[in-house]
């Protein structure tokens, strides 16, 4: 199992990867500061990808969803 911990706009972010036979399982969890304000608050999300992508692709392309997904909710952001 692997973890991506970081803050990006006042949210913290906890992803975690665990690689199973032919599917990464991934867990995104993202928690607002006190003070931020989101349009739509998250909630933890649960993904199933195929490991036909390698670990460092897969990795940049969650932090990047993650990123516009958070930027795309703040508010007055």
């Amino acid at each position: 199992m692997s973890s991506l911990k970081f803050v990006h706009r006042g949210c913290a972010v906890d992803i975690e990867i665990r690689a199973r036979t032919m599917l990464w399982d991934i867990t995104i969890e993202i928690t607002p500061f006190d003070g931020v304000e989101l349009i739509t608050p998250f909630g933890p999300r649960k993904l199933k990808w195929p490991r036909t992508q390698e670990f460092a692709v897969l990795q940049n392309a969650l932090v990047d969803e993650v990123c516009e997904a958070i930027d795309r909710r703040l508010v007055g952001g």
